[in-house]
């Protein structure tokens, strides 16, 4: 049995893009979620593409445990991370 991952927005708004574990997502280990939008996100079938939302102040996502995921800070912030588990 897998674990929830709770993810928080401080301060900040954050888009996010997540594939459930059975779907390998295209993101690239020395891509910057960034770089990925700008050039691989465009060229993406329209059923390759990431379930997607945006996270406003205060608001919090959780997803299950081993789902791909990748952030975009949509304002200056600063992000610190930990594993719960």
């Amino acid at each position: 049995m897998g674990t929830l991952s709770p993810r928080g927005c401080g301060f900040v708004s954050q888009r996010w893009f997540l594939y459930p574990p059975d779907k390998t997502p295209h993101f690239h280990p020395n891509e910057t979620t960034l770089a990925w939008l700008l050039h691989t996100y465009p060229t993406l079938p329209p059923a390759e593409r990431p379930l997607e939302c945006t996270l406003r102040p205060g608001e919090v996502l959780y997803f299950p445990d081993r789902w791909w995921h990748a952030t975009l800070n949509l304002d200056t912030s600063v992000f610190i991370s930990t594993f719960l588990g």
